[in-house]
Parts: C-alpha cells; sequence; structure tokens
C-alpha cells in the first residue's frame, strides 16, 4: 500500500504541471477561462479518484491495484484534450504525455506498454484531423502533419522503448521470484526433513544447545525425550518400505498436533526422533510423552489398514553444566531400559540412576544400660 500511494504522489506532479500550463494560458488569454475550469475539474476529480479507491483498499483485489492503465489513459486523453485548445503552447503538453508514458513502464506489462504507446499516438492523430478540419487558418494541415510526425514517432518510439524496459522489468522480476522460490527450498532442505517435514538433526542440535544456555542463565527447567519406533525393520521387512515411510509421517504428524507450539521434533536418524520441550520438568515431560506414546498406539496409516506402531522412550531433565551429548546420552540409556523392560513405555533417565541413599551411622548399642536389675543377678559387682 504504501509504495502505491508513493508511485500515485509521484504522477501528481504531471496533473500539476498541465494545470499550471492550463492557467498561464488563461493568463495569455490563449484560453477561455471556463474551459479551464473545467479541464482543471476534470483533472482533480480524476486524480482524487484514483488515490480515493486505491487508498480505501478496494483495489487490492485486482491485478493491477494502482489501475495504471485506465488512470493513464485519462490522464492522457486529458493532456490531448488541452492541446486542441492551447496554440502555440500545445508542444509542452506532449512533453508531459511522454512523462506519462515513462511513469507507467514501471506498472504495466510490456504488452500493455505498446497498447498505451499506439493509444496515445491514435489520441495525437485524432486531435491533429479535427484542428485541421475545425481550425484550418490558425492550424494548417502542413503544421497538423508536422506536428504529428515528430509528435507520433517519439511517442511510438518512447512507447517501444518503454516495453523493452517493461520487459526486462519482468524477466528480472520473475528470475527474483524464482530465486527466492529456490532459496526457500535450500533453506527448507537444509533445516528440515525431507520426508517427514520434522526439523533435522542439525536444526534440532542448534536449537537444543541454544536452550541448554538459556536454562543455564536463568534457571529454568529443560527435558528432552528420544524416541524409538518399535520393531520398525520388521514393519519395512513384512509391510514394505512405503509402509514404513507411512508410518513415519503419521508419528511426525500426530506428534506435532499433540505437542505444544514451543515444543520442537526432530527425526534423529532413521526410526529415531528427538523431542525438545522447554521450560519442563523430568515428570510432566514424561506426562507429555506417555499422552503421545498412547495416541501413536491407536493412528490409522491410510492405504495400510491394520497396521500399528508404538515407540519406547527414554527421557532426560537437563543438569546445569549438561552438554547437549551428555543431556542425549542420559536419554539413550533410559531408551534402553525401556526396551529392556518389553518395549512401548517410557522411562525416566534420572529414575534410573538415582543415587543411593545414605545408611544412617548405627547408634551405640544401649541395651545393657537399659536393662533391668533383674536381668544384672550374679553379675560381678
Amino acid at each position: 500500500m504504501r509504495r502505491h500511494i508513493v508511485f500515485l504522489l509521484a504522477s501528481s506532479q504531471l496533473y500539476i504541471v498541465n494545470l499550471g500550463i492550463f492557467w498561464h494560458s488563461v493568463h495569455l488569454g490563449l484560453l477561455e477561462p471556463p474551459f479551464a475550469a473545467a479541464l482543471t475539474w476534470a483533472s482533480v476529480l480524476t486524480y482524487l479518484g484514483v488515490f480515493a479507491l486505491v487508498r480505501s483498499g478496494w483495489t487490492q483485489r485486482l491485478p493491477d491495484p494502482v489501475l495504471t492503465m485506465p488512470h493513464a489513459l485519462v490522464s492522457i486523453g486529458l493532456c490531448i484534450l488541452a492541446y486542441t485548445q492551447l496554440g502555440e503552447h500545445r508542444a509542452s503538453v506532449l512533453i508531459l504525455v511522454a512523462e506519462a508514458l515513462v511513469m507507467c513502464m514501471f506498472r504495466l506489462r510490456p504488452t500493455q506498454m505498446l497498447s498505451l504507446g499506439l493509444a496515445s499516438v491514435a489520441m495525437l492523430l485524432g486531435a491533429v484531423i479535427w484542428l485541421s478540419w475545425h481550425d484550418p487558418v490558425s492550424y494548417p494541415a502542413s503544421t497538423g502533419l508536422m506536428h504529428f510526425v515528430i509528435g507520433g514517432s517519439t511517442l511510438l518510439i518512447l512507447s517501444l522503448v518503454a516495453k523493452w524496459v517493461t520487459d526486462i522489468r519482468m524477466r528480472i522480476g520473475s528470475q527474483a521470484r524464482e530465486l527466492s522460490r529456490a532459496l526457500d527450498t535450500l533453506q527448507h532442505m537444509a533445516t528440515q526433513d525431507t520426508l517427514t517435514g520434522l526439523l533435522n538433526r542439525r536444526t534440532m542440535t542448534d536449537l537444543a544447545e541454544a536452550e541448554l544456555k538459556l536454562m543455564d542463565r536463568n534457571g529454568s527447567a529443560m527435558s528432552v525425550a528420544l524416541l524409538d519406533l518399535d520393531h520398525f525393520k520388521h514393519i519395512n521387512d513384512h509391510a514394505g518400505h512405503a509402509a514404513g515411510d507411512a508410518v513415519l509421517c503419521g508419528f511426525a504428524a500426530h506428534a506435532q498436533s499433540v505437542l505444544r507450539q514451543v515444543d520442537k521434533v526432530a527425526r534423529w536418524g532413521g526410526e529415531e526422533f528427538l523431542v525438545l520441550l522447554p521450560q519442563v520438568s523430568q515428570h510432566d515431560a514424561q506426562s507429555a510423552i506417555e499422552r503421545l506414546r498412547i495416541g501413536t498406539e491407536r493412528l490409522a496409516y491410510a492405504g495400510h489398514p491394520g497396521l500399528r506402531a508404538t515407540f519406547s522412550a527414554g527421557i532426560a531433565q537437563a543438569r546445569p553444566g549438561d552438554t547437549l551429548e551428555q543431556l542425549v546420552e542420559r536419554a539413550d540409556r533410559a531408551l534402553y531400559e525401556a526396551k529392556r523392560k518389553g518395549r512401548n513405555r517410557s522411562e525416566c533417565a534420572d529414575a534410573e540412576e538415582a543415587p543411593p541413599e545414605q545408611t544412617p551411622e548405627a547408634a551405640p548399642d544401649l541395651a545393657p544400660l537399659l536393662a533391668p536389675p533383674h536381668a544384672l543377678e550374679g553379675s560381678t559387682p
């Protein structure tokens, strides 16, 4: 919208110069005041009408939100109309027509630019014929022919040059869009897994390391979960690799829908996935992973009826000073423990690695001192 408004403001100088020519001609006695007033109102209303339509946002639904083609046709038409009335000042109006063509080459397509140039030449030809027919004394046919040859050829050449420039602009714009799409594709390939659309390992590593640094600064909790699809090789071998891909994609979509928006899921390798849960303790992380696990058991996969998949998970909470390798290693050990206990379950690393409780130091035996007096009978005093 800002660019469109700036373009319209830049075109206003053509109207201002044109109006200056009108009223200067009135001052010189070359133009009748009523006709100058009519041209002034037509110019002002045209410009304000286009400006209001663009500024309101109504034109944003159109292919050309600035209304360049109709605006240019009306503006050039007003200039040609002024050409028929300005006597010896006619040549200055043709310069304004040329400026209008130059302005339009930044908005129109090549074919539109050529059409606008031809329309300008046709309007000039009509004005020359009308003047030669109605006022042959002050505007003889030889003068009209000279104006048309010089002015028409200038406008035609200018429109051809403008078409060429517009064609280059369109080609550069197309190449820029293709380059932008290629960069988006490269960025997608560099940050996301091609099959599942999840983050890839490198991107997750960068995010997790940044989250660890943030945790060390503000002391917040952070947990990760390492997930492994159970018996995935069996699915590939017996149901086919297409079924394996369906399981991977289905699980990825399910994980993104169940977990929080701030949680990140990455394909860590093969059928392994790493889940990053910022500001979440290990206990809450296990609750979230259990919800994901239960939902995964119920997933159905299009084109593979009866196919079911589960996963095992190891969960670890980050400790101050942890590196990502240490954190993932603890989660991996917890994952191994979940597999050892029968799969399709989640285990926490801290539960496995909790240090043994310290046995309190034994108290001295006071029983002899508290024994009843009869127990000491017969003892040597």
